[in-house]
């Protein structure tokens, strides 16, 4: 048709001025499709482009609660007012939970005790179960919750254990958080000339083990050398023996107690690292 229309528009003595125009409609009407056909499937890549562009924004702007959401929640929930809380606790731990895996496991808790209260048992139950899974040692605090809640998340508890889910000594198993400080390799703090202090960031005493035991290092064996000399010409004295002696005891009790000292002050470090750790705003 489109061709059989080009050959009437090249003969223009052979048509009329109507059917001039019913020509260029005919070949108007056949190219516009095509050019749209052409162009719709680019269009449609800019939008999917533009969509996928704006999903990746909104996935980055909520991947992490703000603070002030969280404390909106707890405040929430601590004054009861649970119509609020319980959207709002949904909202920092579903689809994907939005804070640090405690808070996480705080703001289960406080969801499935605040549809516990509203009534809403078999959704509380489910709240309780999926912070069991992750936190089996939760104990719910009988000073803030009534015993018959108490008894639901006790009674709740054995049922997992019966089933498998989780054991009963079970402790939660915690992934280094990236950025948090971890304390040194436990093997650093057995090494003597003070390596122990340097790991637990104390430069001034690891330089005063490091220079003290140096000392007496060097200085027992030097004597040692000048005793073994003497004993070659049959010269031994056992003055300079004792002094060799003496220095190499000491050398080897200051690089214990440089030992103890380390391995004590790890012990602090990391207990202090973990107090911080557990350390939750409610």
């Amino acid at each position: 048709m489109l061709r059989r229309a080009t050959q009437l528009s090249a003969s223009p003595s052979l048509l009329r001025p109507s059917a001039r125009l019913l020509v260029v409609v005919t070949v108007v009407s056949c190219w516009t499709p095509a050019r749209v056909a052409v162009a719709r499937p680019e269009a449609d890549a800019k939008a999917a482009a533009a969509t996928a562009s704006g999903a990746a924004l909104a996935t980055t702007a909520t991947a992490a609660a703000p603070v002030s959401e969280w404390e909106e929640a707890v405040n929430a929930f601590k004054y009861q007012d649970f119509d609020t809380a319980i959207p709002r606790l949904r909202k920092l731990i579903y689809p994907a939970p939005r804070l640090e895996r405690k808070r996480e496991w705080l703001a289960r808790e406080y969801l499935a005790a605040a549809l516990w209260w509203s009534g809403k048992k078999q959704p509380a139950l489910d709240e309780f179960t999926a912070l069991l899974v992750r936190n089996p040692p939760a104990l719910l605090d009988p000073a803030y919750y009534p015993p018959q809640m108490i008894k639901d998340f006790a009674q709740l508890r054995e049922n997992l254990i019966r089933l498998g889910v989780i054991k009963r000594n079970q402790k939660a198993q915690i992934p280094d958080e990236p950025g948090r400080p971890q304390p040194p390799a436990l093997v650093l703090a057995l090494f003597p000339f003070g390596v122990g202090q340097f790991a637990n960031q104390q430069p001034l005493k690891g330089a005063l083990f490091l220079g003290t035991e140096l000392g007496l290092a060097t200085a027992s064996a030097a004597l040692y050398v000048f005793n073994r000399d003497l004993g070659v010409q049959g010269r031994s004295q056992a003055s300079t023996r004792a002094w060799q002696l003496s220095t190499g005891g000491v050398f080897w009790a200051v690089a214990a107690w440089g030992i103890v000292d380390a391995v004590l002050q790890r012990r602090a470090l990391a207990a202090e690292l973990a107090r911080s750790a557990r350390r939750i705003v409610r």
